[in-house]
Order: C-alpha cells, then structure tokens, then sequence
C-alpha cells in the first residue's frame, strides 16, 4: 500500500497536467492525440494502482440498504455502455421475493462488475450470460449468480482463481488482482464466493451474502426479463 500511494500521487499530477495541456490544444492537431495518448496510459496505471490499494485496504464496509437487482441492472448499464456485448445474450432471472440487503454499494458494484467484464471476456464474441438471484429465507442469504457459456476454467487452475495476480488473460490484459479483490470484499461482508466450471461448457461464480437486518422494509420486486 505504501509503494502504491507513492505511485499514485505523481501520477495524478502527470494527469492533471496532461489534462491542461489538452485544453490549449485543437481536437485535430497531432499534439492533441499525443497528448491523449499519455492521458489513456496514464489512467490505465493510476487503475492498475488504485486496485493494488484496494486490495491492501481492508476497510471494514460502509452499508446502506440497497435492491441487488437494481443494482446489478445499474452495472449491466455500465458496462453495456463502456464495453462491447453487443452479440452477448443476458438473460436476468430476478428473485421477486427479494428484500433489500445492507451492503457497502459501491464495493459491491465493483464485484458485480468485476464478475460480469469476466464473463464477457470468457464468452469471447458472442455467447450468453446468466444473471441470477434468490432469496433463501430459512437461511437468511442471498444468493446471487454469474453463468457465462464461454469455455471454461481449467481444473488445474481453480483452486488458484481467487489467489492475488493470479490470471489467465495473456500479458497486458489483466493483472490477476480483480477475483481476489472481490473475495475480499465480500469475505469482509460475511459473506462467500465460489466457482464452479466445466470445460468447453462454461463457468458459474456465485456470490452468497447473508440478510442483515432490512425487517419491516418494503421488498423490490424485479421482474424476471430477458435482454439483449
């Protein structure tokens, strides 16, 4: 964490100057795509960094009451927008029982996005994923799942998926931090993720977190949809 801070601080500055620079410059001057080149990299770091942090922080969460399928919609949208799934199939299955949960918002976005860009990356350029969620009352959890149809984790490589920097993406393309990032986070919410897989068939990670405490709330309902 103390490597990384001191990282990210002239980072920012580097950034930041960048971005004055940008303004002084015309959208069709060869400067100005220079510049934006650095901008691109720069971020690309200050991300790579930023997850290094969050891997190191152990924070205990800050909870609100949240709608998991509202939320995992939001992110759907999110990602939609900033990455290409347009020949990806998603199919949402909701629990309409559903209560809202108590969790750290922001922290469990960054899971849920986590899980669905590793999907997308597995599916490969067309294929489905599979959203789900149930409640299971007599244990007070929520279960929520990510099923892509791309092809697969290898055996030999499961028991090391969630391991720090570890990854299976070729070089340059990920830093094996995200997986042991989002099992922290929710290790931290009491809660656990697994993954199961089979070759050639696909991959389910499934997130469960207990209820902690919305009685009396109103329950979401989300209707079961299926979108493209």
């Amino acid at each position: 964490a103390g490597i990384a801070y001191e990282i990210i601080n002239p980072l920012g500055i580097i950034l930041g100057y960048t971005q004055l620079l940008l303004r002084q410059e015309g959208n069709d001057s060869e400067k100005y795509q220079d510049l934006k080149t650095i901008e691109k990299h720069v971020r690309n770091c200050k991300g790579i960094v930023e997850d290094l942090l969050n891997f190191a922080r152990t924070s205990p969460p800050k909870k609100t009451s949240i709608d998991i399928a509202e939320t995992l919609d939001e992110v759907l949208r999110f990602v939609r927008h900033h990455s290409n799934l347009d020949n990806i199939e998603v199919v949402r299955d909701y629990d309409p029982k559903a209560p809202p949960m108590r969790l750290d918002e922001k922290k469990i976005k960054q899971v849920f996005m986590n899980l669905i860009m590793n999907a997308a990356h597995a599916i490969g350029k067309s294929g489905t994923l599979w959203l789900s969620t149930r409640y299971l009352p007599e244990s007070e959890q929520m279960t929520i799942q990510f099923t892509d149809s791309g092809y697969g984790i290898e055996e030999r490589n499961l028991s090391s998926i969630f391991d720090p920097f570890f990854t299976t993406k070729p070089t340059g393309e990920g830093t094996g931090l995200g997986l042991s990032v989002s099992y922290g986070i929710i290790k931290n919410h009491g809660g656990e993720i697994t993954v199961e897989s089979d070759v050639g068939r696909g991959s389910t990670f499934t997130v469960r977190l207990p209820y902690d405490g919305n009685r009396g709330e109103t329950h979401h309902a989300a209707q079961h949809s299926d979108c493209r």
